[in-house]
């Protein structure tokens, strides 16, 4: 039995690494993460008191689902912040009311009052706990993405970018050879096309220099 568990040990390491390697299968567990913090902060909302950090937390899941969708880096930086104070709001939160949740006095409140004040509670928890595991794996998102760039590897045109939230891709811009003087949508964001034009311009001065230079000596 042991040596089956030493054997099993290295290939168990061999996939947790390979799926912490896996851009695709983090992200998609990120998204099941952000999936269960609007299930929990829509059930703890349900609570009579307390509720309105939970409502907080649905929109910026709800943002998140945004920013992965649209494949936006500013969004994606946007919502990496937005997670970073989310997750201190839960630890002020808990420092201010989780004592005295726990303690609601029955003489006061109801039975349905205490209850939902309680789960309100559970779902902080849970939350907070999902919270700061989709923290580790979008600091994981970020190092591999930041890893792909800076590798030479071509890349697919059909896969999904792996730093879509670190260099977005600019759509290709199909240029008129007639040189025309239309503004042509996304060229302001690619720094190539415009190096790519003043290089064009440099190769046709060079020609035309080149033309002048052959009638010149044709007629002489």
């Amino acid at each position: 039995m042991m040596l089956c568990c030493c054997s099993c040990c290295p290939a168990l390491r061999t996939q947790v690494e390979t799926w912490f390697r896996d851009y695709d299968k983090i992200q998609s567990s990120a998204v099941i993460l952000i999936y269960v913090q609007i299930g929990c902060a829509l059930i703890g909302s349900l609570g009579a008191l307390y509720n309105g950090v939970l409502l907080i937390h649905l929109g910026i899941a709800l943002f998140a689902l945004v920013a992965i969708e649209s494949s936006s880096q500013s969004l994606g930086r946007t919502y990496a912040v937005l997670l970073f104070c989310s997750i201190l709001l839960d630890i002020s939160w808990f420092i201010l009311f989780a004592h005295e949740i726990w303690h609601i006095p029955s003489d006061i409140y109801g039975a349905f009052v205490i209850f939902s004040v309680k789960l309100t509670l559970c779902m902080q928890i849970i939350g907070l706990s999902v919270r700061l595991s989709s923290s580790f794996l979008w600091i994981q998102m970020y190092r591999l993405g930041v890893s792909y760039l800076e590798t030479s590897v071509p890349r697919d045109a059909d896969a999904d970018l792996r730093n879509s939230f670190l260099n977005p891709a600019t759509p290709s811009i199909v240029r008129d050879p007639s040189g025309s003087d239309e503004v042509l949508g996304g060229s302001i964001y690619d720094p190539a096309y415009y190096s790519s034009l003043f290089e064009d311009g440099k190769d046709n001065s060079c020609l035309h220099e080149v033309d002048n230079d052959t009638r010149n000596l044709q007629v002489v």
